[in-house]
């Protein structure tokens, strides 16, 4: 019995489970009376969303009239800025070649972590607005670099010796280091770190021996004074030379600075002060003039600003304007620096007009004499001294400040630039190195040829002004530019490499090449 219903219960709960599921399916299948009243419910209002798109972010804009570092990137966007300014900047990232005597090296961005920062420059411009001029700025691991040229240093091995370099075949002089040398760390670092800075220079860097090297190596005035007139006795006539350390203050050393010679376009650097003095604000015809009569030494625009400068024009208003220029250097204390007469000017003023100008004495000055021009008269000293006045004003301080109230350090720093300008490549500055700024002006006339400026220089920055004059045949008109121009550079490069001697290896020198020990 037991058994039997054990059976009828293992049947019936399938049975049972199976019918309801088919009751679970029926009922969800079974559709709503629609005639059934919905039951009462909350509703909310759907919210009114607005349709209205968010203002976008403002996009940052640089001004217009920017440049960073030399680089235009007005009107652009700090994205776009960064992109031109990573293209553009990138020279600055270039290995350098860095030399010292026989070692060389060459230093990478990586070896001292040299880097721009970009986004620094970027926000200097954005402060400063339209117009911003922005300088590059570059950081790197000044203790990495100086490391590097510790190790250069120790090749270098002992101090080496100051000797004179010349050469048979021109007149040339230059102080020189051999038989190894020493390397002036800080130097190296200020050399190095000025070229980081610098944009489009060079990559490639001679350092120096130090500022003389070492003490045992440092070139005294008296030696250069020695050298220089040991090359003035190769030139057939007179030498006039002038050397002026900016640094200290003093005369270097000179020969003949008080002799008298003719101006030529040297004077044209009192005109370009005269111009500044007397015209708070240079017009675009002027400057114009300025550029002309500076960098390509032309008369009749030196004429057009001396007449601009009394407020009138043509050449009854540039005499005028000159012989005021005379006065103004007279009241400074220059007594031999004058010019009487417009350039170019005799035919119409003597001729046509009838007017009688103002002659210089026959024999004026200190001896040696030469045969210099009659209306247009400077000393190599006294020319040089207009050089120096412009330099200490642009270091807001000196007489041209004291005496001119048009007058600025920014203004004379003008006249500087304008300087450095100068075409004339053949005769001092062919005697420099190329990456060093001269702030110069030639002249030239028949029988004498000169150049004065100002050097800026690793070792220091020098006035110099040099001065050749040689009687003239019959069958000459002039002294040739092929033969006097050199001996010029030559001058100059002698008194630049007493302030930065170089090292030589005496095995490399050429046939005509020499050294000589100083005394």
């Amino acid at each position: 019995m037991r058994v039997f219903l054990n059976r009828t219960l293992s049947l019936l709960i399938p049975l049972t489970l199976m019918l309801v599921a088919c009751s679970n399916t029926l009922s969800q299948s079974t559709p709503q009376d629609t005639n059934t009243e919905p039951a009462d419910v909350n509703v909310t209002e759907p919210t009114d969303v607005s349709t209205a798109t968010a203002e976008p972010t403002p996009v940052a804009i640089l001004a217009d009239n920017v440049r960073i570092a030399g680089v235009d990137v007005s009107d652009l966007s700090i994205t776009e800025a960064h992109e031109q300014l990573e293209q553009e900047l990138d020279p600055f990232l270039r290995p350098l070649n860095v030399r010292v005597g026989e070692i060389e090296r060459t230093i990478r961005s990586t070896d001292i972590d040299l880097q721009i920062p970009i986004d620094t420059l970027i926000d200097a411009a954005l402060d400063e607005g339209e117009g911003a001029r922005v300088a590059i700025e570059v950081s790197y691991d000044e203790e990495a670099l100086r490391s590097l040229l510790s190790n250069m240093a120790d090749e270098m091995g002992n101090i080496s010796t100051p000797v004179i370099l010349t050469d048979t075949e021109t007149i040339s002089r230059s102080f020189a280091l051999t038989g190894g040398g020493e390397l002036a760390i800080e130097t190296a670092m200020e050399q190095i770190d000025e070229r980081l800075h610098a944009a489009g220079s060079s990559r490639r860097i001679t350092l120096l021996l130090g500022p003389g090297a070492q003490a045992s190596a440092q070139m005294t005035p008296e030696q250069l004074q020695q050298q220089i007139e040991a090359m003035a006795e190769e030139w057939d006539g007179i030498v006039g030379l002038y050397v002026y350390d900016l640094e200290n203050g003093e005369a270097v050393t000179s020969l003949n600075a008080n002799t008298v010679f003719s101006a030529a376009s040297v004077m044209k650097v009192p005109i370009l002060l005269q111009s500044y003095v007397n015209l708070a604000e240079l017009t675009d015809e002027q400057e114009t003039w300025l550029k002309e009569m500076i960098v390509e030494s032309d008369n009749l625009s030196a004429n057009d600003l001396l007449a601009a400068s009394v407020g009138g024009s043509g050449t009854d208003d540039a005499l005028t304007g000159v012989l005021e220029m005379s006065d103004m250097l007279r009241d400074l204390g220059l007594e031999h620096t004058y010019q009487n007469m417009p350039y170019e000017a005799a035919e119409y003023l003597i001729d046509v007009r009838g007017l009688t100008i103002k002659q210089g004495p026959p024999i004026e000055g200190e001896a040696p004499f030469t045969e210099a021009d009659s209306v247009l008269r400077t000393t190599p000293a006294e020319i040089s001294q207009v050089f120096i006045w412009i330099d200490e004003c642009s270091r807001g301080a000196g007489l041209l400040l004291d005496t001119f109230a048009t007058l600025s350090p920014e203004r004379c720093e003008e006249m500087l630039d304008w300087l450095a300008e100068n075409g004339d490549d053949t005769r001092m500055v062919a005697g420099l190195p190329e990456d060093v700024r001269v702030e110069h002006k030639s002249g030239w006339i028949s029988d004498m040829q000169a150049d004065v400026g100002i050097v800026r220089s690793p070792g220091g920055d020098f006035v110099v002004a040099i001065y050749l004059y040689s009687d003239i045949d019959t069958t000459q008109t002039f002294l040739p530019d092929e033969f006097v121009a050199p001996v010029i550079a030559h001058f100059a490069e002698l008194v630049y490499s007493y302030y930065n001697p170089v090292y030589v290896d005496e095995t490399e020198l050429e046939d005509n090449q020499q050294t000589t020990p100083l005394s």
